[in-house]
């Protein structure tokens, strides 16, 4: 059975700046894409989580 991810995750990331497709388990990256970008949503996928969780 394939996971699903909570629609509530993908709101709080795109309301700060973080864009990524619901319909798969990868995030696609452009040539632009930094470490720092990277680091972003590490912390704010964290964040998210924690709020989420209380």
């Amino acid at each position: 059975m394939r996971r699903r991810e909570c629609p509530a995750v993908s709101i709080l990331r795109a309301r700060r700046g973080i864009l990524l497709t619901p319909f798969h388990d990868m995030a696609l990256m452009c040539p632009d894409t930094t470490e720092q970008d990277v680091d972003a949503h590490t912390e704010l996928f964290a964040a998210a989580l924690a709020e989420l969780l209380g």
